[in-house]
């Protein structure tokens, strides 16, 4: 289980979210701060493959959303989200998936980000 607390840094400012629902296979987090909040939800699942029945895929989730309050003329929010889906076989065990994961995750350095928001493939 993860802790009570998960410390996301953006822009070299550690945001520390406090969980404040836990239930069978999810979790959320949650930081209001006087601009914006911040909310990471952490959910585990797992269905059938159409394609192959008699495999089962275990699916894992994290998502963070930031919604930064509208300041005056403004009164719409600005939302931020982020999120990545894991999914392995059940059967798979867990080095090789993840070796997978940590590879993709590594991918995520700052210049292949920046390509992403600016639409490059």
């Amino acid at each position: 289980m993860f802790s009570d607390t998960i410390t996301v840094t953006i822009n070299s400012v550690a945001k520390v979210l406090t969980r404040i629902n836990q239930d069978k296979y999810s979790s959320e987090y949650y930081l209001r701060g006087a601009s914006d909040e911040f909310r990471m939800r952490i959910r585990h699942s797992s269905y059938s493959d159409s394609a192959r029945p008699s495999k089962t895929i275990d699916r894992h989730n994290v998502e963070l959303i930031q919604t930064v309050f509208p300041v005056a003329p403004a009164t719409v929010p600005t939302i931020r989200k982020a999120y990545v889906v894991l999914e392995n076989e059940s059967s798979d065990g867990v080095t090789d998936p993840l070796n997978f994961d940590l590879g993709f995750a590594g991918f995520l350095i700052s210049a292949n980000v920046t390509k992403l928001i600016n639409w490059e493939s």
